[in-house]
């Protein structure tokens, strides 16, 4: 198959898969996303049938069971009056996407639409194992049976097919979610506040992996965060070098890069990340049509957006994507350019929607990445996982590989943070025998 799109068009910047932002409009709903991403994993859906629906089925049920009819406003004030019964099953979850009927992004809503084909491109064709194992009461597991009667298959995968683009985080996403789907109550939960965390590592991992396409697939780049009650000293190094201020830098490659990519990406064929692509042009074996047509495409390029000329047509494959990347960049060198200012709507959107709450001022420092203590715990119990502890050399490589890493000093206060938990094991004074456990 010819290894990218076979007409190049070009055309106004387009971005249409791999980043969950656009230039406005990214108000998410998180419980929509929440309750649509469990909906997606466990293959099941809830069409035409709300809450109240609900509780009305169950009304007919529960008085024509009991002997004192009266007890059903007792159950009617415990479950439905504060909506309490969303959180007896991680499936009450469900109802947070009632509105998908199978019509996408007009049902769920574009933004949610968006950055909920993110985690379905992380999840690929995993799914999660039925039944969950809930510990109900008898009054709930009827009402979860009543639920249960009322949902149904996915008829099929509702998204654009799309190759994840961070394949390690892909398998960490998958790991963390069967994870939870064994512990039914910190699923219900730690869902949303999963999907949060996997949401901002996937945005500044794809940041910092973007123009590394020619190694082939990624891996986990340096990100280095401190903990919120840790002082962010001018003197640590990897924090000042490694930290936000890498982040920022390689933001402002996320829409170019990826709008470049959209034009090469196969017409209703499935979308693949441009490191892909690039491996797929390599193995080609007529390299020289590809590279003609891409090197006429620069040259239009150039002249619509009346850039530098280059000096000479690129040679080879790997010449002619490092010419793709410099132009789709150049175009928005121009600080007052309407393009420039596109830009950074989107860096500006990206931070305030989805990085907002990992990102603090810290005075002479500037702005930090940090990790607060329930995400810390959230972070420590989806990496320690189905073991029952983890040394903690092993706990920081899975940290790693979840694109988040400390320096030496986070890590002692990290240490003093989990004793003072009680999940910690001390087999002697050296630091390889510090044991860590879960708080689950």
């Amino acid at each position: 198959m010819y290894p990218i799109a076979e007409k190049l068009i070009v055309r106004r910047n387009l971005l249409d898969s791999y980043l969950p932002v656009r230039n406005g409009n990214n108000d998410f709903n998180w419980d929509v996303v929440t309750g649509f991403i469990l909906s997606h994993a466990l293959r099941l859906q809830m069409k035409m049938f709300d809450l109240d629906q609900f509780k009305e089925k169950c009304e007919e049920h529960f008085t024509s069971q009991l002997d004192e009819p009266n007890f059903w406003p007792v159950l009617e004030r415990m479950y439905f009056t504060n909506k309490d019964i969303l959180r007896v099953s991680p499936l009450f979850l469900l109802f947070h996407a009632q509105q998908f009927t199978g019509s996408g992004k007009s049902s769920l809503g574009a933004a949610n639409w968006r950055l909920s084909s993110i985690f379905a491109s992380l999840m690929g064709n995993f799914h999660l194992q039925q039944p969950i194992q809930d510990q109900l009461n008898f009054i709930e597991q009827q009402m979860l049976d009543e639920l249960k009667d009322n949902l149904q298959p996915f008829e099929k995968n509702p998204f654009i097919d799309e190759q994840p683009y961070l394949p390690y985080l892909a398998k960490c996403f998958q790991d963390d979610l069967t994870f939870l789907s064994e512990h039914p109550q910190y699923l219900l939960q730690e869902l949303g506040n999963t999907l949060r965390l996997y949401a901002f590592t996937y945005c500044t991992q794809l940041a910092l992996n973007l123009d590394d396409w020619q190694r082939g697939q990624p891996r986990s780049r340096d990100l280095f965060f401190i903990l919120d009650t840790e002082k962010a000293s001018s003197e640590r190094e990897k924090i000042k070098r490694f930290g936000y201020k890498v982040f920022a830098n390689n933001s402002k490659r996320l829409f170019p890069i990826l709008s470049m990519l959209e034009v090469l990406q196969w017409d209703k064929e499935k979308k693949r990340p441009l490191w892909q692509v690039y491996q797929d042009t390599l193995a080609y074996p007529d390299q020289g049509s590809v590279l003609e047509k891409l090197n006429e495409y620069l040259n239009q390029f150039i002249q619509d957006r009346a850039l530098n000329p280059i000096d000479k047509p690129a040679m080879d494959v790997e010449s002619v994507f490092r010419q793709l990347q410099q132009v789709a960049e150049e175009q928005f060198n121009t600080e007052q350019s309407d393009r420039a200012d596109v830009n950074r709507k989107y860096i500006k959107e990206l931070e305030n929607n989805i990085c907002s709450d990992f990102i603090q001022l810290r005075g002479r420092a500037g702005k930090v990445l940090v990790l607060n203590q329930d995400r810390l715990l959230l972070l420590t119990n989806l990496t320690i996982g189905k073991n029952k502890k983890l040394r903690l050399h092993e706990l920081l490589c899975g940290f790693k590989q979840r694109g988040f890493y400390f320096d030496n000093q986070s890590t002692q206060t990290l240490v003093t943070f989990y004793e003072r938990m009680g999940n910690v094991e001390r087999m002697s004074d050296s630091g390889d025998a510090v044991y860590v456990r879960k708080t689950i």
